[in-house]
């Protein structure tokens, strides 16, 4: 009976635990971050787990009351309810450890006492009621099971039928990729011969710049044409519901479309980023069922795996690397292609995340590393960039590989081809290291690179600062020129198929904007950088770029002169003649483009995090260090 007791309590608290998990995603509607290392499956997760656990914990105490028989049944019952109770416990945040265990135990005992006189129907209730528990459990681990696993088949099974000729779209974000660092952009290293390859053979856009310093409002632009005081995506803060994604966009033309994200964080789902992609791929665990999943899944699980104890079991069951890595260019080519080959009759929209380039500028085992090793070579210690350029010949090679691949399927020349990047990195300009943290040029300038025969033309360079807003009206565009693209901003195909009798476009499609606002994000070490001082927004013109920073602040740098960016010229005749135009056209920007009322995502609720993940977890984020 004390087993089945604890069966029955470790059901129970699974059902309320899951009850509590959801109302606080559907309350607060913010998003922490071992919420994204949520498994699909936890509906049914979550009471296995504590199943699991409070069916050990209800072996122990069997055995240790056969060998002690005074103890008797009673007795027990306060301990299951304190476990109980501080595994409720776990889901409030900001309390520390000790508080939980003390009220649980005050809890605990008052209840126990309360219940002491009512044993031997405790006991009759648990036999009469676990049989039905365990059943309902069982139909949920059947529905949950089956929607997870036919979730793709079933988007696949409603699609229209595509219109005749309709080219696969694939688009490429090289995660913080600044371009600079290119070799079709004029790097002084050959990095991307590949990526120079490409641009040959297709426009390029040598002013591009991104909407956002950082991963998350990026991609949220990249993928709806909003501003992201528009789409409002932020830290904790998921896409509003509002408007569509180029993945709606391609579902409604009859297109399979497969994301395939190694930025598994701020390319999370949970930031509803998956909305119209049959096939979203982020953390690979997160559509897996194991051992220890399943025990990972409840509080408790959390708990335990991430005590010393539970520790040294999963070290010593799981080799370390098995569930601590970093999603390389190879595996996302991979997962792309294999994804790609199973449905070959449909057009596909393919979206594909790289994480290469991101810090700590590692290329994975086996790869070159040869600019590290020409700087050893030449008596010198290595420097960040000579890592980054490595991870950048890195993603090169393996994107070439991708390409290869695809002509060789017979796919390329009918693919719409886009190349860019969320955001860049600085490298100790204006004395800043990273991003996320200024909308300095090195921050903002991204490669965007077109590849469409059809529509595109080769060799193209387009020199007119553009806006990666307006990358989803022009994908739209291309793919389905007879389909209105239903997003805001204009199709950058008017930089190279100017209105008849023009030349060359005076004025950008879009105004070239970008913002951030993450002050409490940005590292206390980092005080001197400028989105420490509150939310930022920029301006580029085809002559000046202009920053009002967070105190009021305002600088202004002349790109055809001072292209670094080093001097200010505020306070100067040229400050005078052009800041009450710039400073017109931001405010008339900010007033038009109001941001929409946010509502919860129609698939998932979310939440925010309370405290970072335990590095050392064997279910941590791989890439915790990441942070943008």
């Amino acid at each position: 009976m004390i087993l089945l007791a604890g069966l029955w309590f470790g059901v129970m608290v699974g059902f309320l635990e899951l009850l509590e998990r959801l109302a606080v995603w559907n309350l607060s509607g913010r998003i922490r971050y071992d919420t994204l290392r949520t498994n699909w499956h936890y509906s049914w997760m979550i009471p296995v787990s504590n199943l699991v656990l409070f069916g050990a914990a209800g072996l122990l105490l069997a055995v240790i009351c056969r060998l002690w028989r005074r103890i008797g049944m009673v007795p027990v019952v306060p301990i299951y309810i304190f476990l109980g109770l501080f595994s409720l416990g776990l889901e409030i945040p900001g309390l520390h450890l000790w508080s939980r265990v003390i009220a649980a135990a005050g809890l605990a005992r008052l209840l126990g006492q309360a219940m002491n006189r009512y044993g031997p129907a405790i006991g009759q209730g648990v036999a009469a009621t676990l049989p039905w528990l365990l059943v309902a459990l069982g139909i949920l681990v059947g529905w949950r099971w089956s929607a997870v696993a036919g979730r793709e088949a079933l988007a696949e099974s409603g699609l229209p039928n595509p219109r005749p000729g309709a080219p696969d779209v694939l688009l490429l974000v090289l995660d913080t990729t600044r371009a600079d660092a290119l070799t079709p952009y004029g790097a002084t290293r050959d990095t991307t011969p590949h990526l120079a390859r490409l641009a040959s053979q297709g426009v390029r856009f040598n002013q591009a710049r991104s909407t956002s310093p950082w991963t998350l409002p990026s991609h949220a632009s990249l993928f709806t044409g909003l501003w992201p005081h528009e789409h409002q995506a932020n830290v904790g803060r998921p896409i509003a519901a509002s408007g569509p994604t180029l993945a709606e966009f391609f579902a409604s033309q009859g297109y399979r479309t497969g994301a395939f994200v190694a930025n598994t964080e701020n390319c999370n789902a949970w930031y509803g980023f998956d909305r119209g992609f049959a096939r979203y791929e982020d953390y690979y665990e997160n559509t897996t069922v194991t051992p220890l999943e399943v025990l990972r899944a409840s509080r408790l699980g959390q708990f335990v795996l991430t005590s010393k104890f539970g520790q040294g079991i999963v070290k010593s069951v799981i080799d370390p690397p098995r569930h601590r890595y970093r999603k390389t260019a190879a595996m996302i080519g991979r997962d792309a292609l294999a994804w790609l080959d199973r449905s070959p009759g449909r057009p596909a929209f393919l979206f594909l995340n790289y994480f290469d380039a991101h810090d700590p500028y590692i290329p994975p085992p086996g790869a070159s590393r040869q600019f590290a090793a020409w700087a050893t070579a030449s008596g010198r210690a290595t420097s960040p960039r000579d890592h980054y350029d490595d991870c950048l010949a890195y993603l090169d090679q393996e994107i070439g590989k991708l390409l290869d691949e695809l002509a060789r399927r017979g796919r390329l020349d009918h693919c719409l081809i886009v190349v860019t990047s969320d955001h860049g990195e600085a490298f100790g300009e204006h004395g800043l290291s990273g991003h996320g943290i200024s909308l300095y040029r090195p921050e903002m300038h991204v490669p965007l690179l077109i590849r469409f025969p059809p529509r595109a033309p080769a060799g193209r360079v387009v020199e007119l600062p553009v806006s990666l807003r307006d990358l989803p009206a022009t994908i739209a565009r291309l793919a389905a020129p007879e389909i209105h693209a239903p997003f805001p901003g204009t199709s950058l195909a008017a930089c190279w198929e100017p209105p008849s009798g023009q030349a060359t476009l005076a004025d950008p499609p879009s105004p070239v904007f970008s913002e951030v606002h993450r002050a409490e994000a940005v590292p206390l070490e980092m005080d001197h950088a400028p989105a420490r001082r509150g939310q930022m927004w920029s301006l580029v013109t085809d002559r000046f770029t202009y920053i009002r920073n967070g105190d009021g602040a305002e600088e202004l740098f002349d790109l055809r002169n001072d292209p670094n960016e080093l001097q200010n010229l505020v306070g100067t005749p040229t400050a005078y003649a052009e800041l009450p135009r710039l400073r017109s056209l931001l405010t008339n920007l900010r007033a038009e483009s109001s941001p929409p009322q946010p509502t919860a995502p129609n698939r998932q609720v979310v939440t925010m995090m309370s405290e970072p993940q335990n590095s050392n977890s064997p279910h941590a984020s791989p890439n915790l260090r990441q942070g943008l």
